[in-house]
């Protein structure tokens, strides 16, 4: 690997270097300070003061915005005012009908007393009584004569639960005798806990007009109120040619909360900016619309008072934006790509522009990528020396294991000697003296398989050593690599124990990537490997594999919904020969630290989130296009 001099060349605005210069990392081309970066915008700013103006033009169209949106807010005062006084209403006749509906000439049967109680009321109150059975046909109505024969009630009884315990409001109807468009306050009258009339105040749909006829209304704004059918109960203009016509679509589908605002027509085609409230009480609809060109005629007078000075003004501009702003945009865009080659670990140049902080950010640029290059030289040789000791620790551990395992082979042959003189002698021996003899040979027996399962889990470590310690040394070579493809191919390779365990794989698009293949493919294939692993028992096992393209990278994410990890073994898992949970799987610990290394070879990194129980999320986030080995090592 190539030194960093101690000198670097000098380079010219544009990023060449002078022929001929040199000067050391954190000094700039002599008498070449530039400006600084406030000075710059202090000049910007000078040019732009006939744009002031705009600013000015800015101020009143604010001024309108805010018109506008007080009369929105009047809209919607309205709205709810007009709402509160129907319930005021409404709260009377409730108190007054249930004082009807306990009179005590309901209770003896007097039905003609009850007449002239409630034709009293209606002196009071201006609402005409109806009274009629539980079949609808009325009984008493305080509307016509005594003497009228009497139809069956037109009011909607269906409305009026059985099990209704307060009066209700019914939706617009008309009248069986005059055809006046009504609605009704209605209730039961129960004897005994069991009804046995239907009592109710037909009011005419006039009467909300009147309500809300000195509302405080944004001038030229139309109010109306709905049913719940979405029938127009009233409407402060044409309220006869639109009542009981249905209300506009946009008006029933915008208006099933308790308040809110919505852009819409009205039911003679207007367009409005329309708010609404529901009563409490009756749950009709108060809806107030506001005309958008009233709505928008403040902004319309400002767009036209400044429409041409804002042309005039925008022009000058951006000429003045465009010149000065390049002094300050060629520098950063320097030092943008400065950055970025200190990201991907390639030298720095020195950078010589008009601006004094930016010479001075690329100077110290230049001296992190010097410091830079020579740790990363120091780390890598120390991690070649690293793999050479693992690799020479582990060869030479193999060479005691043999002998060991050689020495258990003459235990197990020098046991079946020994033991088999010693049955010959036992056939002269007590019972309890053979007793012993077996239970001698039984615990030489679980000596050796102690001594062999050791034996074998040392073969194992020194393995997995042995593979780090090789994958350690390969020279990674960067390609472009399918993702898709190369997932979906470690899909079909792991399909026969998915299978098995009753798991699916789902692949997402995945972009493509510059980097190493075949780390890429341990990466990956030890991650669903290990989701596959730790699924949970009964529970169908699914792992997701989708990754996207960040501003920082690419991100890859390997989901399942297994065991989980807990909280104080995310980390540990990542380290070697650590494992986390319930350990009934077989696995020397060493798959996620690999995964590990080499993620952080390839330039990267993984984190991980899980919860015991819901399952585990590793996220692998590589840069787009890894340059290798070789390029890091440049200087």
């Amino acid at each position: 690997m190539a030194s960093v001099a101690t000198d670097t060349p000098t380079t010219s605005a544009e990023g060449q270097a002078a022929p001929g210069e040199t000067s050391p990392p954190r000094a700039l081309a002599a008498g070449r300070l530039g400006r600084s970066v406030s000075g710059q915008l202090g000049i910007f700013a000078a040019a732009l003061v006939l744009p002031i103006l705009l600013f000015a033009g800015i101020i009143l169209w604010q001024a309108a915005s805010s018109e506008r949106a007080r009369v929105e807010g009047d809209a919607a005062d309205a709205s709810r005012a007009i709402a509160s006084t129907i319930d005021r209403d409404l709260s009377g006749l409730f108190a007054a009908i249930e004082v009807l509906a306990n009179s005590s000439y309901l209770e003896d049967g007097d039905l003609v007393g009850f007449r002239r109680q409630a034709l009293a009321l209606q002196n009071l109150q201006g609402v005409a009584t109806i009274l009629a059975d539980l079949d609808g046909r009325q009984l008493v109505n305080t509307a016509v004569p005594a003497d009228t024969i009497l139809p069956n009630t037109a009011i909607p009884v269906d409305q009026i639960p059985p099990d209704a315990t307060r009066p209700v409001v019914t939706d617009l109807y008309r009248t069986a005798i005059s055809r006046v468009p009504s609605f009704a306050v209605a209730t039961l009258v129960r004897r005994d806990g069991q009804p046995v009339y239907r009592l109710a105040f037909a009011l005419p749909s006039e009467r909300l007009q009147r309500l809300f006829q000195d509302a405080d209304i944004p001038p030229g704004a139309t109010v109306s109120v709905v049913d719940r059918r979405g029938v127009i109960l009233a409407r402060n203009t044409q309220h006869e040619a639109f009542v009981g016509r249905e209300a506009t679509r946009d008006l029933r589908a915008n208006t099933t909360g308790r308040q809110g605002s919505w852009i819409g027509t009205t039911a003679d085609g207007r367009e409005v900016y329309a708010t609404y409230a529901r009563s409490l009480l009756s749950d009709f609809v108060v809806a107030v619309g506001v005309s958008r060109s009233d709505l928008d005629a403040p902004l319309r007078t400002v767009l036209s008072l400044f429409a041409g000075l804002f042309v005039v003004i925008s022009a000058l501009s951006t000429v003045l934006a465009v010149s000065f702003g390049q002094r300050i945009t060629r520098p950063i865009t320097a030092l943008t790509e400065r950055a970025a080659a200190l990201g991907r670990g390639e030298p720095v140049r020195a950078l010589d522009t008009g601006l004094r902080e930016a010479n001075q950010v690329g100077a110290e640029l230049v001296a992190a990528s010097a410091a830079l290059i020579a740790r990363e030289t120091d780390l890598r040789e120390a991690n070649d020396e690293m793999q050479r000791f693992a690799y020479i620790v582990s060869h030479d551990l193999r060479a005691p294991l043999v002998n060991i395992m050689g020495f258990t082979t003459e235990l197990e042959a020098l046991r079946a000697d020994m033991f088999g003189r010693l049955d010959e002698l036992a056939k002269t021996a007590s019972e309890a003296e053979r007793g012993g003899d077996r239970q001698l040979g039984a615990d030489f027996d679980e000596a050796i398989g102690f001594i062999k399962a050791s034996i074998g889990k040392m073969d194992r470590l020194i393995n997995a050593i042995l593979r780090l310690s090789r994958e350690g040394r390969r020279q990674f070579k960067p390609e472009r690599v399918d993702m898709e493809a190369l997932v979906e191919g470690i899909r079909a390779s792991l399909a026969h124990q998915a299978d098995a365990a009753g798991a699916t794989i789902a692949v997402s698009r995945l972009p493509s990537i510059v980097s190493d293949r075949l780390a890429l493919e341990q990466i990956f294939t030890n991650l669903v490997d290990n989701a596959l692993k730790y699924l949970r028992s009964g529970v169908p096992g699914r792992i997701e594999v989708s990754g996207r393209s960040t501003p920082g990278g690419l991100v890859f994410e390997v989901r399942d919904n297994g065991r989980g990890i807990d909280p104080k073994d995310r980390e540990r898992v990542f380290e070697l020969f650590r494992r986390s949970g319930v350990q009934d799987r077989p696995g020397e610990g060493i798959g996620l630290a690999h995964v590990r290394a080499l993620v952080r070879r390839l330039g990267g990194t993984i984190g991980l989130t899980s919860e015991p129980g819901r399952g585990s999320t590793f996220t692998v986030t590589l840069p787009r296009r890894w340059a290798g080995d070789a390029a890091r090592t440049a200087a």
